[in-house]
């Protein structure tokens, strides 16, 4: 038992580390490149009225998590609430502690 407790406790202070390392290289992470990339597919397609393309996208996306075990009805009334609120101009939220530097189109930082 007591190896055990060791070993998470090494786990949890790797990943704390960890985080506190991404947090100030500030790299992102693959659920904000997913929320990045859904919102741009959203705005884009209705800002071009392109309904079918992401509707074929919704398609998809939906059939994976009723894949994964999602319910499929509570899949479709989750798409057509996101859907709603950026119609209505609905973002997601800003991470604060991004705001404290500008990025260059280089990808380099300086603090403001």
């Amino acid at each position: 038992m007591a190896r055990r407790h060791e070993r998470l406790e090494r786990q949890r202070i790797y990943q704390r580390e960890y985080r506190a390392k991404r947090r100030q290289e500030r790299a992102p992470d693959r659920d904000d490149i997913a929320r990045a990339m859904l919102r741009y597919m959203i705005v884009s397609a209705q800002q071009r009225g392109s309904d079918r393309l992401l509707g074929r996208v919704i398609v998809e996306v939906s059939r994976q998590l009723v894949d994964q075990g999602f319910n499929a009805e509570a899949t479709r009334a989750a798409w057509e609430g996101l859907l709603e609120r950026y119609e209505d101009g609905w973002d997601f939220f800003p991470k604060p502690h991004l705001r404290r530097h500008k990025v260059d189109a280089a990808g380099g930082g300086s603090r403001d």
